[in-house]
């Protein structure tokens, strides 16, 4: 026997937590008296090597199941588009409750799920003005750009040759000739 195989555990694992084994969310029920983090997942082949895509990450208390609102629970269910959902949870024990916080808000800021991203109108329109100033200062940039490389192509180009004169006997313009004197 290999002198590691009893300290794997069975288990999905997010950042240096070991979630339970994920079912299906249909299957799925919040142990009772336990308070814990959980995850929804989606299967996804580009994940390893569970493949399942965190897609939230939430918090349940003993007290109550949890405190997904129905807006973050419709997000879930168009990202899975179709797809089944699957939940993994990891469970703490009653004195350690005020981890649950902080171990969502890690797992959160590592593997950013788009159920957790915000989805309030103000962030979209933070987000749009921000979008304005940054396309507003690339075509300022853009304008500059082009001045500085037109001042540089005249700085380059090589001035006209004055004219000058022929060497040689070279004919009259006029077309005449002169009489010998």
């Amino acid at each position: 026997m290999n002198r590691f195989s009893s300290r794997i555990l069975a288990g999905i694992r997010f950042a240096d937590y070991v979630f339970c084994t994920p079912v299906p969310l249909a299957q799925f029920a919040f142990p009772p008296n336990y308070s814990g983090v959980f995850a929804l997942l989606v299967p996804d082949p580009t994940w390893g090597p569970w493949r399942l895509q965190p897609v939230y990450f939430g918090d349940f208390k003993a007290d109550r199941e949890s405190d997904m609102s129905a807006a973050e629970q419709i997000a879930c269910l168009r990202i899975a588009g179709g797809r089944p959902l699957y939940v993994s949870a990891y469970i703490l024990p009653m004195q350690h409750t005020s981890e649950l916080t902080r171990m969502k808000r890690e797992l959160i800021n590592r593997y950013c799920p788009i159920a957790n991203w915000p989805s309030s109108s103000d962030d979209a329109a933070g987000l749009t003005g921000k979008l304005d100033a940054l396309e507003k200062r690339i075509q300022e940039h853009d304008a500059l750009l082009r001045l500085a490389l037109a001042a540089v192509g005249q700085m380059v180009q090589p001035s006209p040759e004055p004219k000058r004169r022929s060497i040689g006997c070279q004919p009259d313009s006029a077309g005449s000739r002169r009489a010998p004197s």
